[in-house]
């Protein structure tokens, strides 16, 4: 199964971030009621790898028409803002 990639992220506050480019190795997104980047860090340190685009490692919305077993089959995501918190903008409820 190949993970999906993080096509986009436009948190630029966020530590992983680059010119909208999301730089952590794999992201989890969502609990069990919002669909939020639960990897989003916000400080001065720059994280990740500059070479590496983001995969989804995990997603915890069940409810999701691209999720399966918990795992992300959408072909890639995008993360924004979505009422002031980072989220991922591809859920869909099934």
């Amino acid at each position: 199964m190949d993970m999906p990639v993080v096509n986009s992220c436009t948190v630029d506050t966020c530590a992983y971030n680059d010119q909208h480019s999301c730089h952590a190795l794999a992201i989890t997104v969502g609990n069990t009621s919002h669909a939020q980047c639960d990897t989003f860090f916000s400080g001065e340190e720059e994280g990740g790898d500059p070479m590496a685009t983001a995969q989804v490692g995990a997603c915890k919305m069940s409810d999701c028409q691209h999720n399966t077993q918990l795992e992300c089959q959408a072909p890639g995501i995008s993360v924004g803002y979505e009422k002031n918190q980072v989220d991922c903008l591809t859920y869909a409820p099934a």
